[in-house]
Protein backbone atom coordinates (compact mmCIF):
# COMPACT_ATOMS: atom_id res chain seq x y z
CA UNK A 1 0.00 0.00 0.00
CA UNK A 2 1.27 3.44 -0.44
CA UNK A 3 1.41 6.07 1.78
CA UNK A 4 -1.67 7.62 1.30
CA UNK A 5 -3.70 4.03 1.55
CA UNK A 6 -5.15 3.57 -1.72
CA UNK A 7 -3.69 0.45 -3.81
CA UNK A 8 -1.13 1.60 -6.05
CA UNK A 9 -2.80 0.57 -9.06
CA UNK A 10 -5.66 2.79 -8.11
CA UNK A 11 -2.83 5.62 -8.05
CA UNK A 12 -1.22 4.70 -11.16
CA UNK A 13 -5.02 4.47 -12.61
CA UNK A 14 -5.09 8.45 -12.06
CA UNK A 15 -1.68 9.49 -13.20
CA UNK A 16 -2.39 8.24 -17.18
CA UNK A 17 -6.05 10.23 -16.83
CA UNK A 18 -4.06 13.53 -15.08
CA UNK A 19 -1.63 13.36 -18.28
CA UNK A 20 -4.93 13.31 -20.64
CA UNK A 21 -6.53 15.57 -18.58
CA UNK A 22 -3.44 17.99 -18.93
CA UNK A 23 -3.40 17.82 -22.80
CA UNK A 24 -7.40 18.61 -22.31
CA UNK A 25 -6.39 21.42 -20.76
CA UNK A 26 -3.21 22.65 -22.71
CA UNK A 27 -3.64 22.32 -25.87
CA UNK A 28 -8.06 23.20 -26.39
CA UNK A 29 -9.48 24.39 -23.01
CA UNK A 30 -6.95 27.71 -22.20
CA UNK A 31 -6.30 28.31 -26.08
CA UNK A 32 -10.03 28.67 -26.98
CA UNK A 33 -11.21 29.82 -23.53
CA UNK A 34 -13.08 27.18 -22.74
CA UNK A 35 -12.32 27.08 -18.97
CA UNK A 36 -14.34 28.81 -16.13
CA UNK A 37 -13.09 28.81 -12.65
CA UNK A 38 -16.23 28.10 -10.84
CA UNK A 39 -18.60 25.73 -9.71
CA UNK A 40 -21.15 24.28 -12.04
CA UNK A 41 -24.78 25.16 -11.21
CA UNK A 42 -25.80 21.81 -10.72
CA UNK A 43 -23.31 21.43 -8.26
CA UNK A 44 -25.55 19.41 -5.92
CA UNK A 45 -25.90 16.50 -8.38
CA UNK A 46 -21.71 16.26 -8.31
CA UNK A 47 -20.30 14.11 -6.15
CA UNK A 48 -16.98 15.27 -5.68
CA UNK A 49 -14.29 13.23 -3.88
CA UNK A 50 -11.20 14.94 -2.65
CA UNK A 51 -8.07 12.42 -3.95
CA UNK A 52 -5.32 14.93 -2.27
CA UNK A 53 -5.34 17.54 0.53
CA UNK A 54 -4.06 21.20 -0.03
CA UNK A 55 -4.61 24.33 1.54
CA UNK A 56 -6.02 26.05 -2.07
CA UNK A 57 -8.55 24.51 -3.85
CA UNK A 58 -9.57 25.89 -6.75
CA UNK A 59 -13.09 24.31 -9.18
CA UNK A 60 -11.75 23.48 -12.49
CA UNK A 61 -14.93 23.57 -14.98
CA UNK A 62 -14.74 23.39 -18.80
CA UNK A 63 -17.40 23.18 -21.44
CA UNK A 64 -16.65 22.00 -24.69
CA UNK A 65 -17.73 23.12 -28.45
CA UNK A 66 -19.75 19.58 -28.46
CA UNK A 67 -21.59 20.94 -25.02
CA UNK A 68 -20.07 18.15 -23.01
CA UNK A 69 -18.32 19.32 -19.72
CA UNK A 70 -15.73 18.23 -17.95
CA UNK A 71 -15.29 19.03 -13.76
CA UNK A 72 -12.14 18.60 -11.52
CA UNK A 73 -10.61 20.41 -8.52
CA UNK A 74 -7.18 21.57 -8.80
CA UNK A 75 -4.39 23.61 -6.42
CA UNK A 76 -4.46 26.41 -8.30
CA UNK A 77 -5.25 28.65 -11.95
CA UNK A 78 -2.52 28.45 -14.58
CA UNK A 79 -2.02 29.81 -17.37
CA UNK A 80 0.07 27.20 -18.76
CA UNK A 81 -1.89 24.39 -17.82
CA UNK A 82 0.46 22.98 -14.83
CA UNK A 83 -1.73 22.43 -11.78
CA UNK A 84 -1.75 19.36 -9.23
CA UNK A 85 -5.27 17.32 -9.14
CA UNK A 86 -7.35 17.23 -6.08
CA UNK A 87 -10.52 14.91 -7.01
CA UNK A 88 -11.18 12.78 -9.40
CA UNK A 89 -12.35 14.06 -12.87
CA UNK A 90 -15.63 14.02 -13.69
CA UNK A 91 -17.39 14.48 -17.09
CA UNK A 92 -21.43 15.43 -18.18
CA UNK A 93 -22.94 14.72 -21.69
CA UNK A 94 -25.76 17.23 -22.75
CA UNK A 95 -28.60 16.66 -21.06
CA UNK A 96 -26.74 13.95 -18.98
CA UNK A 97 -25.74 13.76 -15.33
CA UNK A 98 -22.55 14.03 -14.07
CA UNK A 99 -20.16 11.08 -13.89
CA UNK A 100 -17.17 10.33 -12.21
CA UNK A 101 -14.89 9.01 -15.50
CA UNK A 102 -12.18 6.56 -15.22
CA UNK A 103 -9.44 6.70 -17.44
CA UNK A 104 -10.66 4.38 -20.22
CA UNK A 105 -13.97 6.66 -20.42
CA UNK A 106 -11.92 9.65 -19.76
CA UNK A 107 -9.99 8.57 -23.05
CA UNK A 108 -13.34 8.07 -24.93
CA UNK A 109 -15.06 11.15 -24.13
CA UNK A 110 -12.05 13.36 -24.75
CA UNK A 111 -11.63 11.70 -28.46
CA UNK A 112 -15.36 11.91 -29.18
CA UNK A 113 -15.43 15.64 -27.88
CA UNK A 114 -11.99 17.16 -28.85
CA UNK A 115 -11.97 15.17 -32.68
CA UNK A 116 -12.51 17.85 -35.34
CA UNK A 117 -16.56 17.66 -36.55
CA UNK A 118 -17.40 14.51 -39.20
CA UNK A 119 -14.03 12.74 -37.85
CA UNK A 120 -14.19 9.22 -36.40
CA UNK A 121 -12.80 8.29 -33.08
CA UNK A 122 -9.03 7.16 -33.28
CA UNK A 123 -9.53 3.79 -32.15
CA UNK A 124 -5.89 2.93 -32.93
CA UNK A 125 -5.14 5.73 -30.24
CA UNK A 126 -7.46 4.31 -27.69
CA UNK A 127 -5.64 1.13 -27.50
CA UNK A 128 -2.63 2.70 -27.12
CA UNK A 129 -4.11 4.95 -24.35
CA UNK A 130 -4.91 1.25 -22.45
CA UNK A 131 -1.53 -0.10 -23.37
CA UNK A 132 -0.32 3.08 -21.59
CA UNK A 133 -2.88 2.84 -18.34
CA UNK A 134 -1.81 -0.94 -18.45
CA UNK A 135 1.70 -0.41 -18.00
CA UNK A 136 1.76 2.60 -15.90
CA UNK A 137 -0.26 -0.33 -13.28
CA UNK A 138 2.54 -2.47 -13.55
CA UNK A 139 5.18 -0.18 -13.33
CA UNK A 140 3.57 1.06 -9.80
CA UNK A 141 3.06 -2.26 -8.66
CA UNK A 142 6.84 -3.40 -9.11
CA UNK A 143 7.85 -0.15 -7.83
CA UNK A 144 5.89 -0.34 -4.70
CA UNK A 145 7.28 -4.14 -4.15
CA UNK A 146 11.25 -2.82 -4.39
CA UNK A 147 10.55 0.35 -3.39
CA UNK A 148 13.60 2.14 -5.79
CA UNK A 149 15.24 5.01 -4.45
CA UNK A 150 14.94 7.44 -7.91
CA UNK A 151 18.30 9.33 -6.60
CA UNK A 152 20.70 6.53 -5.77
CA UNK A 153 22.60 7.09 -8.36
CA UNK A 154 21.97 7.99 -12.35
CA UNK A 155 21.10 5.00 -13.75
CA UNK A 156 18.19 4.97 -10.45
CA UNK A 157 17.06 8.04 -11.87
CA UNK A 158 16.46 7.08 -15.58
CA UNK A 159 15.09 4.20 -14.24
CA UNK A 160 12.39 5.56 -12.37
CA UNK A 161 10.74 8.07 -14.50
CA UNK A 162 7.22 6.22 -13.53
CA UNK A 163 4.55 7.69 -15.07
CA UNK A 164 6.22 9.69 -18.29
CA UNK A 165 5.09 12.53 -20.01
CA UNK A 166 2.86 13.96 -17.73
CA UNK A 167 1.29 16.03 -20.72
CA UNK A 168 0.81 12.84 -23.45
CA UNK A 169 -2.05 11.00 -24.42
CA UNK A 170 -0.29 7.41 -24.16
CA UNK A 171 3.42 8.16 -22.32
CA UNK A 172 3.41 4.74 -21.30
CA UNK A 173 2.42 2.97 -24.82
CA UNK A 174 5.03 0.15 -26.45
CA UNK A 175 4.54 -1.59 -29.35
CA UNK A 176 6.68 -4.62 -27.97
CA UNK A 177 6.84 -7.60 -30.08
CA UNK A 178 5.11 -10.46 -28.96
CA UNK A 179 8.00 -12.32 -28.08
CA UNK A 180 9.95 -9.52 -25.55
CA UNK A 181 8.22 -9.69 -22.13
CA UNK A 182 8.22 -5.72 -21.35
CA UNK A 183 9.39 -6.61 -17.76
CA UNK A 184 12.68 -7.65 -19.09
CA UNK A 185 13.55 -4.87 -21.37
CA UNK A 186 11.04 -2.08 -19.75
CA UNK A 187 13.32 0.50 -17.55
CA UNK A 188 10.70 1.14 -14.87
CA UNK A 189 11.27 -2.63 -13.82
CA UNK A 190 15.30 -2.09 -13.32
CA UNK A 191 16.73 -5.27 -15.72
CA UNK A 192 19.89 -5.92 -16.71
CA UNK A 193 20.14 -7.20 -20.31
CA UNK A 194 23.10 -8.34 -22.10
CA UNK A 195 23.49 -6.73 -25.96
CA UNK A 196 23.07 -8.78 -28.84
CA UNK A 197 26.14 -9.01 -30.67
CA UNK A 198 26.88 -10.40 -34.10
CA UNK A 199 30.33 -10.53 -36.36
CA UNK A 200 30.17 -8.69 -39.92
CA UNK A 201 32.48 -8.25 -42.47
CA UNK A 202 34.73 -4.89 -41.22
CA UNK A 203 34.22 -3.97 -45.72
CA UNK A 204 30.86 -3.24 -44.67
CA UNK A 205 31.25 -0.98 -41.75
CA UNK A 206 29.93 2.67 -42.11
CA UNK A 207 31.85 4.57 -39.13
CA UNK A 208 31.88 8.36 -38.64
CA UNK A 209 33.55 10.48 -35.87
CA UNK A 210 34.85 13.56 -34.59
CA UNK A 211 38.00 12.84 -33.33
CA UNK A 212 37.68 9.45 -31.80
CA UNK A 213 39.52 6.71 -33.59
CA UNK A 214 37.78 3.94 -35.62
CA UNK A 215 39.68 1.12 -33.15
CA UNK A 216 38.12 3.82 -30.38
CA UNK A 217 34.78 3.15 -31.98
CA UNK A 218 34.64 -0.37 -32.54
CA UNK A 219 35.93 -1.12 -28.57
CA UNK A 220 32.85 1.23 -27.85
CA UNK A 221 30.50 -0.87 -29.44
CA UNK A 222 31.69 -4.18 -28.49
CA UNK A 223 34.26 -6.24 -27.39
CA UNK A 224 36.53 -7.08 -29.89
CA UNK A 225 38.98 -9.14 -28.46
CA UNK A 226 39.77 -12.40 -30.41
CA UNK A 227 37.66 -11.15 -33.70
CA UNK A 228 38.81 -13.01 -36.47
CA UNK A 229 40.98 -11.23 -39.35
CA UNK A 230 38.59 -8.73 -41.60
CA UNK A 231 35.81 -9.08 -39.03
CA UNK A 232 33.93 -6.79 -36.41
CA UNK A 233 31.40 -7.07 -33.41
CA UNK A 234 28.73 -4.79 -33.41
CA UNK A 235 25.53 -4.86 -30.72
CA UNK A 236 22.51 -4.60 -30.95
CA UNK A 237 19.53 -4.15 -28.35
CA UNK A 238 18.06 -7.60 -28.29
CA UNK A 239 14.64 -6.56 -29.20
CA UNK A 240 16.38 -4.85 -32.13
CA UNK A 241 18.32 -7.72 -32.63
CA UNK A 242 15.29 -10.72 -33.02
CA UNK A 243 13.76 -8.20 -35.35
CA UNK A 244 16.78 -7.49 -37.03
CA UNK A 245 17.55 -11.57 -37.58
CA UNK A 246 13.89 -12.41 -38.42
CA UNK A 247 14.09 -10.44 -41.82
CA UNK A 248 14.45 -12.73 -44.97
CA UNK A 249 17.33 -10.75 -45.96
CA UNK A 250 19.35 -11.12 -42.58
CA UNK A 251 18.30 -15.06 -42.70
CA UNK A 252 20.33 -15.49 -46.07
CA UNK A 253 23.58 -14.09 -44.91
CA UNK A 254 23.76 -15.81 -41.54
CA UNK A 255 22.48 -19.12 -44.15
CA UNK A 256 25.44 -18.10 -46.05
CA UNK A 257 28.15 -17.26 -43.31
CA UNK A 258 28.55 -13.77 -44.04
CA UNK A 259 27.20 -12.90 -40.90
CA UNK A 260 28.05 -14.88 -37.37
CA UNK A 261 25.36 -14.02 -34.48
CA UNK A 262 26.80 -14.68 -31.11
CA UNK A 263 23.83 -14.23 -29.15
CA UNK A 264 23.39 -12.40 -26.29
CA UNK A 265 26.73 -12.32 -25.13
CA UNK A 266 27.72 -8.44 -24.91
CA UNK A 267 28.17 -6.08 -22.53
CA UNK A 268 25.96 -5.94 -19.18
CA UNK A 269 23.80 -3.11 -19.80
CA UNK A 270 21.00 -0.80 -18.17
CA UNK A 271 18.25 0.26 -20.32
CA UNK A 272 17.49 4.52 -19.53
CA UNK A 273 14.34 6.08 -19.70
CA UNK A 274 14.40 6.00 -23.48
CA UNK A 275 14.70 2.56 -23.17
CA UNK A 276 17.05 2.02 -26.56
CA UNK A 277 20.10 3.99 -24.74
CA UNK A 278 22.00 1.46 -22.64
CA UNK A 279 23.95 2.53 -19.46
CA UNK A 280 26.83 0.31 -19.34
CA UNK A 281 28.79 0.59 -15.77
CA UNK A 282 32.24 1.80 -16.13
CA UNK A 283 32.05 2.31 -19.87
CA UNK A 284 33.31 4.91 -22.01
CA UNK A 285 30.18 5.15 -23.76
CA UNK A 286 26.59 4.73 -23.69
CA UNK A 287 25.39 3.10 -26.59
CA UNK A 288 22.05 4.37 -28.22
CA UNK A 289 21.05 2.03 -30.58
CA UNK A 290 18.09 1.45 -33.00
CA UNK A 291 14.49 -0.14 -31.97
CA UNK A 292 12.35 -0.31 -34.68
CA UNK A 293 9.68 -0.24 -32.85
CA UNK A 294 6.97 2.33 -31.64
CA UNK A 295 7.66 3.90 -28.14
CA UNK A 296 5.13 7.13 -27.37
CA UNK A 297 5.72 9.27 -30.40
CA UNK A 298 7.95 7.35 -32.61
CA UNK A 299 9.72 4.35 -34.14
CA UNK A 300 12.96 4.29 -32.46
CA UNK A 301 15.35 3.60 -35.17
CA UNK A 302 18.69 5.79 -36.11
CA UNK A 303 17.28 7.30 -39.46
CA UNK A 304 20.54 7.14 -41.85
CA UNK A 305 20.79 10.98 -41.95
CA UNK A 306 20.54 10.91 -38.27
CA UNK A 307 23.61 9.53 -37.87
CA UNK A 308 25.51 11.55 -40.45
CA UNK A 309 24.03 15.05 -38.53
CA UNK A 310 24.95 13.81 -34.91
CA UNK A 311 28.84 13.97 -36.04
CA UNK A 312 28.09 17.49 -37.64
CA UNK A 313 26.73 18.74 -34.41
CA UNK A 314 29.18 17.02 -31.90
CA UNK A 315 31.53 18.85 -34.05
CA UNK A 316 30.42 22.25 -34.65
CA UNK A 317 29.42 22.33 -30.70
CA UNK A 318 33.20 21.14 -29.66
CA UNK A 319 34.56 23.90 -31.97
CA UNK A 320 32.34 26.35 -30.37
CA UNK A 321 32.90 25.56 -26.45
CA UNK A 322 36.49 24.99 -27.13
CA UNK A 323 37.53 28.59 -29.93
CA UNK A 324 33.96 30.66 -28.32
CA UNK A 325 32.55 29.16 -25.08
CA UNK A 326 30.95 32.49 -24.03
CA UNK A 327 29.51 32.56 -27.21
CA UNK A 328 27.35 29.04 -26.00
CA UNK A 329 26.54 30.64 -22.89
CA UNK A 330 28.97 28.61 -21.23
CA UNK A 331 27.37 24.85 -22.85
CA UNK A 332 28.21 21.44 -20.70
CA UNK A 333 28.53 19.35 -23.60
CA UNK A 334 27.69 15.68 -23.75
CA UNK A 335 29.56 14.58 -26.62
CA UNK A 336 28.67 12.09 -29.18
CA UNK A 337 31.48 11.50 -31.21
CA UNK A 338 30.96 8.65 -33.29
CA UNK A 339 28.10 6.29 -34.58
CA UNK A 340 28.70 2.92 -36.84
CA UNK A 341 26.46 1.34 -38.37
CA UNK A 342 26.77 -2.09 -41.18
CA UNK A 343 25.58 -2.71 -44.46
CA UNK A 344 26.34 -5.65 -47.25
CA UNK A 345 29.12 -4.50 -48.82
CA UNK A 346 27.64 -3.88 -52.90
CA UNK A 347 23.98 -3.87 -51.59
CA UNK A 348 21.81 -1.89 -53.42
CA UNK A 349 20.78 1.92 -52.40
CA UNK A 350 17.52 0.85 -50.62
CA UNK A 351 18.89 -2.52 -48.82
CA UNK A 352 21.84 0.20 -47.37
CA UNK A 353 19.72 2.39 -46.04
CA UNK A 354 17.65 -0.19 -44.78
CA UNK A 355 20.87 -1.98 -42.57
CA UNK A 356 22.37 0.73 -41.74
CA UNK A 357 19.52 2.02 -40.11
CA UNK A 358 18.20 -1.57 -38.41
CA UNK A 359 22.71 -1.66 -36.95
CA UNK A 360 22.67 2.09 -36.24
CA UNK A 361 24.15 3.31 -33.16
CA UNK A 362 25.16 6.49 -31.64
CA UNK A 363 27.98 6.65 -29.00
CA UNK A 364 27.50 9.16 -25.85
CA UNK A 365 30.26 9.93 -23.80
CA UNK A 366 29.55 8.68 -20.32
CA UNK A 367 29.86 11.68 -18.44
CA UNK A 368 29.15 8.99 -14.71
CA UNK A 369 32.98 8.42 -14.94
CA UNK A 370 33.62 12.25 -15.20
CA UNK A 371 31.14 13.93 -12.74
CA UNK A 372 30.13 10.95 -11.05
CA UNK A 373 26.75 8.72 -11.41
CA UNK A 374 25.97 9.73 -7.43
CA UNK A 375 26.19 13.27 -8.59
CA UNK A 376 24.06 13.37 -11.57
CA UNK A 377 19.85 12.91 -11.92
CA UNK A 378 18.06 13.23 -14.78
CA UNK A 379 15.37 16.89 -14.46
CA UNK A 380 12.50 14.57 -16.11
CA UNK A 381 12.29 12.23 -12.68
CA UNK A 382 13.10 14.93 -10.53
CA UNK A 383 10.15 16.85 -11.55
CA UNK A 384 7.94 13.72 -11.93
CA UNK A 385 5.82 12.15 -9.20
CA UNK A 386 6.06 9.61 -6.72
CA UNK A 387 3.77 6.48 -6.30
CA UNK A 388 1.51 8.99 -4.43
CA UNK A 389 1.26 11.07 -7.08
CA UNK A 390 2.94 14.04 -5.12
CA UNK A 391 6.32 15.97 -6.01
CA UNK A 392 10.09 13.53 -5.99
CA UNK A 393 11.16 16.97 -5.12
CA UNK A 394 10.31 16.64 -1.57
CA UNK A 395 11.98 13.18 -1.39
CA UNK A 396 15.73 14.73 -3.00
CA UNK A 397 15.54 17.50 -1.14
CA UNK A 398 15.25 15.76 2.03
CA UNK A 399 17.60 13.09 0.70
CA UNK A 400 20.24 15.69 0.86
CA UNK A 401 18.75 17.50 3.72
CA UNK A 402 18.00 20.61 2.30
CA UNK A 403 15.44 23.03 3.14
CA UNK A 404 12.57 22.94 1.80
CA UNK A 405 10.91 26.36 2.66
CA UNK A 406 10.38 28.58 -0.32
CA UNK A 407 13.28 31.23 0.01
CA UNK A 408 15.55 27.87 -0.14
CA UNK A 409 13.35 26.08 -2.90
CA UNK A 410 13.00 29.45 -4.90
CA UNK A 411 17.26 30.02 -4.34
CA UNK A 412 17.80 26.62 -5.59
CA UNK A 413 15.32 27.34 -8.76
CA UNK A 414 17.30 30.28 -9.71
CA UNK A 415 20.36 28.26 -10.08
CA UNK A 416 19.16 25.63 -12.26
CA UNK A 417 16.85 28.54 -13.88
CA UNK A 418 20.63 29.99 -15.58
CA UNK A 419 22.20 26.79 -15.72
CA UNK A 420 19.01 25.98 -18.29
CA UNK A 421 18.25 29.32 -20.01
CA UNK A 422 21.56 30.43 -20.76
CA UNK A 423 23.37 28.02 -23.13
CA UNK A 424 19.66 27.38 -24.88
CA UNK A 425 19.45 31.30 -26.01
CA UNK A 426 23.03 31.62 -26.49
CA UNK A 427 23.33 28.97 -29.07
CA UNK A 428 20.06 30.15 -30.91
CA UNK A 429 20.99 33.85 -31.05
CA UNK A 430 24.68 33.78 -31.60
CA UNK A 431 25.01 30.76 -33.43
CA UNK A 432 21.51 29.61 -34.65
CA UNK A 433 21.94 26.39 -33.40
CA UNK A 434 17.78 25.19 -31.93
CA UNK A 435 18.50 22.69 -28.78
CA UNK A 436 15.72 20.35 -27.35
CA UNK A 437 16.16 21.46 -23.86
CA UNK A 438 13.58 19.10 -22.27
CA UNK A 439 12.95 16.97 -19.46
CA UNK A 440 14.56 13.94 -20.81
CA UNK A 441 17.34 15.88 -22.31
CA UNK A 442 17.87 17.77 -19.33
CA UNK A 443 20.95 16.00 -17.02
CA UNK A 444 21.25 17.86 -13.34
CA UNK A 445 25.30 17.63 -11.90
CA UNK A 446 24.77 18.71 -8.58
CA UNK A 447 26.87 19.03 -5.35
CA UNK A 448 25.26 17.63 -2.41
CA UNK A 449 21.76 18.39 -4.03
CA UNK A 450 22.84 21.88 -5.32
CA UNK A 451 22.72 22.30 -8.98
CA UNK A 452 26.12 22.92 -10.44
CA UNK A 453 25.61 22.60 -14.08
CA UNK A 454 23.08 21.14 -16.42
CA UNK A 455 23.76 18.87 -19.24
CA UNK A 456 22.02 18.95 -22.79
CA UNK A 457 22.02 15.86 -24.90
CA UNK A 458 20.40 14.30 -27.93
CA UNK A 459 22.76 15.97 -31.17
CA UNK A 460 20.99 14.01 -33.87
CA UNK A 461 17.59 16.21 -32.84
CA UNK A 462 19.48 19.30 -32.62
CA UNK A 463 18.31 21.75 -35.62
CA UNK A 464 20.07 24.97 -37.19
CA UNK A 465 17.99 28.03 -37.88
CA UNK A 466 18.04 28.94 -41.99
CA UNK A 467 19.08 32.44 -41.46
CA UNK A 468 22.15 31.69 -39.66
CA UNK A 469 22.43 28.28 -38.15
CA UNK A 470 22.96 26.22 -41.53
CA UNK A 471 25.94 28.38 -42.72
CA UNK A 472 28.01 25.90 -40.28
CA UNK A 473 27.45 23.09 -42.25
CA UNK A 474 29.52 22.94 -45.51
CA UNK A 475 28.30 22.77 -49.17
CA UNK A 476 29.29 19.14 -49.55
CA UNK A 477 26.83 17.50 -47.22
CA UNK A 478 24.17 15.23 -48.73
CA UNK A 479 21.22 17.03 -49.44
CA UNK A 480 19.01 15.15 -47.35
CA UNK A 481 21.22 15.80 -44.57
CA UNK A 482 20.92 18.92 -44.66
CA UNK A 483 17.03 18.81 -44.78
CA UNK A 484 16.64 17.32 -41.54
CA UNK A 485 18.95 19.87 -40.10
CA UNK A 486 17.00 23.13 -41.35
CA UNK A 487 14.65 24.43 -39.32
CA UNK A 488 13.53 28.16 -40.20
CA UNK A 489 13.73 30.42 -37.63
CA UNK A 490 9.80 31.11 -36.21
CA UNK A 491 9.88 26.77 -36.03
CA UNK A 492 12.98 26.71 -33.92
CA UNK A 493 12.07 29.34 -31.34
CA UNK A 494 8.67 27.69 -31.25
CA UNK A 495 11.01 24.24 -30.74
CA UNK A 496 12.51 25.98 -27.67
CA UNK A 497 9.82 27.93 -26.47
CA UNK A 498 8.03 24.65 -25.79
CA UNK A 499 11.04 22.62 -24.72
CA UNK A 500 11.99 25.92 -22.04
CA UNK A 501 8.76 27.08 -20.81
CA UNK A 502 6.16 24.67 -21.34
CA UNK A 503 7.94 20.97 -20.94
CA UNK A 504 10.76 22.18 -18.59
CA UNK A 505 10.33 25.19 -16.81
CA UNK A 506 6.39 24.84 -16.21
CA UNK A 507 7.02 21.33 -15.02
CA UNK A 508 9.83 22.37 -12.57
CA UNK A 509 7.79 25.36 -10.71
CA UNK A 510 4.80 22.88 -10.53
CA UNK A 511 6.61 19.98 -8.78
CA UNK A 512 8.78 22.70 -6.28
CA UNK A 513 5.75 24.74 -5.59
CA UNK A 514 3.40 21.90 -4.30
CA UNK A 515 1.15 23.13 -1.71
CA UNK A 516 2.51 26.73 -2.15
CA UNK A 517 0.85 28.09 -5.13
CA UNK A 518 1.96 31.39 -4.40
CA UNK A 519 5.69 30.38 -4.60
CA UNK A 520 5.13 29.24 -8.27
CA UNK A 521 4.15 33.10 -8.98
CA UNK A 522 7.93 34.11 -7.47
CA UNK A 523 9.45 32.05 -9.65
CA UNK A 524 8.21 32.81 -13.51
CA UNK A 525 8.73 35.99 -12.00
CA UNK A 526 12.42 34.86 -11.57
CA UNK A 527 12.05 33.31 -15.05
CA UNK A 528 11.24 36.95 -16.88
CA UNK A 529 13.86 38.46 -14.99
CA UNK A 530 16.29 36.24 -16.13
CA UNK A 531 14.70 36.87 -19.83
CA UNK A 532 15.36 40.67 -19.44
CA UNK A 533 19.01 40.03 -18.35
CA UNK A 534 20.15 37.37 -21.01
CA UNK A 535 18.47 39.99 -23.43
CA UNK A 536 20.94 42.73 -22.25
CA UNK A 537 23.77 40.39 -22.16
CA UNK A 538 23.01 39.20 -25.83
CA UNK A 539 25.39 41.27 -28.36
CA UNK A 540 22.66 41.13 -30.89
CA UNK A 541 18.70 42.02 -30.79
CA UNK A 542 16.70 39.54 -29.30
CA UNK A 543 13.37 39.81 -30.81
CA UNK A 544 11.71 36.80 -29.79
CA UNK A 545 12.47 37.21 -26.14
CA UNK A 546 11.22 40.83 -26.28
CA UNK A 547 8.02 39.30 -27.45
CA UNK A 548 7.87 36.95 -24.90
CA UNK A 549 8.72 39.28 -21.80
CA UNK A 550 6.01 41.94 -23.31
CA UNK A 551 3.00 39.41 -24.24
CA UNK A 552 3.68 36.18 -22.08
CA UNK A 553 2.80 33.92 -25.11
CA UNK A 554 4.74 30.25 -24.96
CA UNK A 555 3.99 27.78 -27.70
CA UNK A 556 2.89 24.58 -26.63
CA UNK A 557 3.26 21.13 -28.79
CA UNK A 558 -0.09 19.46 -29.35
CA UNK A 559 0.90 15.97 -28.89
CA UNK A 560 -2.61 15.07 -28.33
CA UNK A 561 -4.27 16.86 -31.42
CA UNK A 562 -1.34 15.14 -33.37
CA UNK A 563 -2.76 11.63 -32.53
CA UNK A 564 -6.26 12.17 -32.99
CA UNK A 565 -5.46 13.09 -36.37
CA UNK A 566 -3.54 9.54 -36.54
CA UNK A 567 -0.15 11.77 -37.94
CA UNK A 568 2.74 11.56 -37.33
CA UNK A 569 4.81 12.85 -34.64
CA UNK A 570 6.48 15.78 -36.69
CA UNK A 571 3.20 17.06 -38.17
CA UNK A 572 2.27 18.55 -34.83
CA UNK A 573 1.32 22.03 -34.15
CA UNK A 574 1.64 24.14 -31.71
CA UNK A 575 -0.90 26.21 -30.13
CA UNK A 576 -0.43 29.30 -27.40
CA UNK A 577 -0.37 29.66 -23.74
CA UNK A 578 0.51 32.34 -21.84
CA UNK A 579 2.86 32.80 -18.87
CA UNK A 580 1.78 33.97 -15.68
CA UNK A 581 3.72 37.14 -15.65
CA UNK A 582 1.06 37.88 -18.35
CA UNK A 583 -1.77 39.03 -16.30
CA UNK A 584 -2.95 38.19 -12.95
CA UNK A 585 -4.00 34.14 -14.32
CA UNK A 586 -1.65 32.54 -11.36
CA UNK A 587 -3.69 34.29 -8.31
CA UNK A 588 -5.05 31.34 -6.12
CA UNK A 589 -8.17 30.83 -4.26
Amino acid sequence: MSKSGARPSTLAQSAPAHALFNCLVKEFALPQGLIRYQWPKDRDRLPVEITHASGHIVPMHVFMPDQSEFFVLVDRKSGMGSQYYLSHIYGKLPGGRWKQLDPELLAARLLSSCAAPETPVNGELLKQIQSSITLSEEIALHAETVKPDPFRDYIASEQNLWFGHPSHPAPKARLWPDNAPVARYSPEFSPKVRMHVLEVPSSGLNIRTDEASPSAVLDGIADQHNCPPGYARISLHPVQARLFLGDPRVKHLLRTGMIRDLGETGFHARPTASIRTMYIEGHDYFIKGSLNIRITNCVRKNAWYELESTIRINRLLRELTHTAPSSTGDLNLIEEPATISWSPKGADPEDDIWFREQTGAILRRNFCKTEGAEQCVIAATLFARDLDLQSNCARYFARWKLDQNDRAKLEWFKSYLKALLKPVLFLFYNHGIVMEPHLQNTVIVHQDGHVARLLLRDYEGVKLTSDKGIAHIDATVHPAVRQSMEYSRQAGWRRISYCLFVNNLSEAILALSENSPGLANMMWQQVRHELQQISRDLPGPTPEIDQLITSGEVACKTNFKVRLAAQADRNAGYVTLKAPWHSEECEHE
